[in-house]
């Protein structure tokens, strides 16, 4: 029956291609790629046809392989636990896993669509990576803020490269690894030896004072 629609379907034309499971004597189901071309007789009319049938079985196990390799890809990246997005050449985020999302509290619709300079605490920062990743500079570890949906910012760390086909921007490929935690411990260690010395000093001051009275 379906060798009948398809020698229907390709009276008037030169070949009809299409794939179909056949069993071999063995009992092995094998994919097979048809071309079928129509027999006219002297008035015009069907009355056979003529097919040339490849054993594409290898071919199509490759291709589902390949795809569940992808399919794979694309669920660790999905669920990757450090922050994953794509920025296109013109600046607006066209992809971002959870955990990008989840850092910064946004969610599918209100993060992917808009451009990457909204969500950066200062413009020149985001301004700079832009006009570096479009020179096709790699980018490693490179410090920015990020505004959350609750309004804290995240100090995050930035590894980015673009994207290429042809020698044409397709996107960036930007991991954001949140470094709040630790700025806030090298903030607060900072702050904890500036006291130290300030106090330091005093105590030194003080015990210049005592051996001069």
């Amino acid at each position: 029956l379906e060798f009948r629609r398809v020698l229907f379907r390709s009276a008037g034309t030169n070949t009809e291609h299409f794939e179909t499971i056949r069993i071999r004597k063995d009992g092995e189901r094998i994919d097979i790629s048809l071309a079928i071309s129509p027999l006219f007789d002297r008035h015009g009319n069907v009355v056979g046809a003529s097919n040339i049938a490849r054993d594409i079985t290898q071919q199509k196990l490759i291709l589902s392989e390949l795809e569940s390799s992808r399919l794979e890809l694309r669920d660790f990246a999905e669920n990757a636990n450090i922050g994953l997005h794509w920025v296109d050449g013109n600046g607006m985020i066209t992809w971002a896993n959870r955990a990008e999302l989840d850092l910064l509290g946004y969610t599918t619709e209100e993060y992917i669509g808009q451009p990457i300079a909204k969500f950066h605490a200062d413009a020149p920062v985001i301004q700079d990576i832009l006009h570096r990743l479009s020179r096709r500079e790699k980018l490693e570890g490179y410090e920015a803020r990020l505004l959350a949906k609750d309004g804290s910012i995240k100090t995050v760390s930035i590894h980015s490269s673009v994207y290429e086909q042809s020698g044409k921007f397709v996107h960036t490929r930007c991991f954001t690894a949140d470094i709040t935690e630790r700025k806030q411990a090298e903030e607060g260690l900072k702050e904890s030896e500036k006291r130290l010395r300030l106090l330091s000093s005093q105590l030194l001051t003080v015990q210049e004072n005592e051996r001069n009275v």
